[in-house]
Order: structure tokens, then C-alpha cells, then sequence
């Protein structure tokens, strides 16, 4: 189980509680934040694992944040979900599914849970 596993998910859209449900099923802690301003204040050297930004409307605002993250702490491991392109490393597809995907490839499982063993057979 990845509950030791911190994700600080920045997301202000009407359906965040699904990308929060989704990374907790998968045993994430996850920890919200609706502002990048709120989160500003809470990203701390190594506070987190993983800050996952949901650009939605703000995607200009959303790359400068993610980039003055990573100008301030470079190892710092990040995703920004946007439905825009972008060149950036750290963007991805904006569907939870391509979300999940990419924490899992970030973040992956320590052991199977009996869930996912039981999917398996």
C-alpha cells in the first residue's frame, strides 16, 4: 500500500473530489488544496512526494507555478494536468485515468494489495 506515498493535488474543478478519490483508492495519501496560492504556502522541501496541479482554466498561471516549483526545488516530482499542450515534461492529458497512470509510473506501488492480487487471478 503507497500510504506513506504524500500527493499534494491542486485542483479548484467542480470534479476534483473524483482525482481525489481515484488516487486515494490506489492508497495515496492525498493531500487538497483548491488555490495555488493556498498550496504555495504548504510546499514545503520534501513536505510532499508528488504535487499534481490541475491547470483547468489557469493554464498560464499553472506553468508558472509548476516552473517556480521547479526552479526552487528541481527534484522536486510534479505533474500538471491540463487539456492543452504544452512542452513541458511535467504536463500530461488532463483525464484521470492519464493522471493515475502517470503518478503510478512516478509513484509506484511498494507491494500488490489484496485487491490488486485479486484482480489478477
Amino acid at each position: 500500500m503507497n500510504s506513506s506515498r504524500k500527493v499534494l493535488l491542486i485542483d479548484s474543478a467542480p470534479d476534483r473530489k473524483q482525482r481525489i478519490k481515484a488516487l486515494a483508492d490506489r492508497g495515496y495519501g492525498v493531500f487538497p488544496a483548491l488555490k495555488m496560492d493556498e498550496a504555495r504556502s504548504r510546499c514545503t522541501r520534501g513536505g510532499y512526494d508528488l504535487i499534481v496541479v490541475n491547470a483547468g482554466q489557469e493554464q498560464e498561471r499553472a506553468l508558472e507555478f509548476c516552473d517556480e516549483i521547479r526552479k526552487n526545488c528541481p527534484k522536486q516530482l510534479l505533474l500538471m494536468t491540463s487539456n492543452t499542450n504544452s512542452d513541458r515534461d511535467y504536463a500530461i492529458a488532463g483525464d484521470i485515468p492519464s493522471m493515475v497512470q502517470h503518478v503510478e509510473k512516478l509513484l509506484p506501488r511498494e507491494s500488490a494489495s489484496p485487491a490488486d492480487l485479486a484482480s489478477a487471478a
